[in-house]
């Protein structure tokens, strides 16, 4: 994608914020290409290749040079830079995990192209948007990899052989990078999150069932009987025997 292209070079022509009624508009091939936020509204660009991209609300979207293409929008809002002599040559539309931020760059660009119309500033402007989309979409794909690993604690949480590193080794993550996403996504580590499920399937089985401790343990993926004993009572204030014998109602 165009903010991870290495080699990428570009003179900026003009920066400007564009609006588009409702409607449907045929685009000639034009000598520039265009790198744009969609503040409001949504397009969809369809080009002569067969090729189409949608654009939503907090997009940011990329048409390269001398490529038609028949759009379909929705009001909508942009603020688009148009690039002269870019070697990047892929339309292409891009889901930001945090599109105030860019945004904001966004209209600071164009702030400052309409107040001192300076090339190398909003060079460098444009440049630490680059980044920042970059930045954006790592974390999107540690997001991604966060729900894949709930999704597997949480199908998966009576095994007592899961564990957290063999659920890095499965997702390619180091087990530290892990538990940081895991806990800005989540607000808990991986293993907590693990060990609650199975303490709240305990506590379901202990009042609702006449199973045994140690059934009950096993059943919840616990290993060992006194490790989940020590979990619930942390967790509780309460034994499983203690909650057992007692006429306390937890809520």
């Amino acid at each position: 994608m165009i903010h991870n292209y290495d080699n990428l070079s570009f003179q900026i022509l003009s920066i400007g914020k564009f609006v588009h009624q409702d409607g449907v508009f045929y685009v000639k091939a034009r000598p520039f290409a265009a790198l744009a936020f969609r503040a409001h509204g949504s397009g969809t660009l369809k080009f002569v290749n067969k090729q189409s991209i949608i654009t939503l609300p907090g997009d940011v979207f990329y048409l390269p040079a001398n490529m038609p293409y028949k759009a379909e929008y929705s009001s909508s809002e942009s603020i688009v830079v148009h690039l002269e002599q870019c070697n990047y040559f892929t339309p292409e539309s891009i889901q930001l995990n945090n599109p105030a931020k860019i945004a904001a760059k966004f209209q600071l660009l164009l702030d400052s192209w309409e107040k001192n119309f300076s090339v190398n500033q909003a060079k460098s402007i444009l440049y630490d948007i680059l980044v920042d989309i970059s930045e954006d979409k790592k974390k999107s794909v540690l997001n991604d990899t966060v729900k894949s690993c709930i999704n597997t604690i949480e199908l998966n949480f009576q095994d007592c052989n899961l564990n957290i590193e063999d659920l890095c080794q499965k997702n390619y993550i180091s087990v530290s990078t892990l538990q940081r996403a895991f806990r800005e996504y989540t607000g808990t580590s991986p293993k907590q999150y693990l060990i609650t499920l199975r303490i709240n399937q305990a506590l379901s089985l202990l009042i609702n069932t006449n199973l045994s401790i140690r059934e009950i343990s096993t059943t919840c993926g616990f290993a060992d009987d006194k490790y989940f004993s020590r979990a619930f009572k942390k967790r509780y204030g309460y034994s499983p025997t203690q909650l057992r014998k007692s006429t306390i109602h937890l809520t």
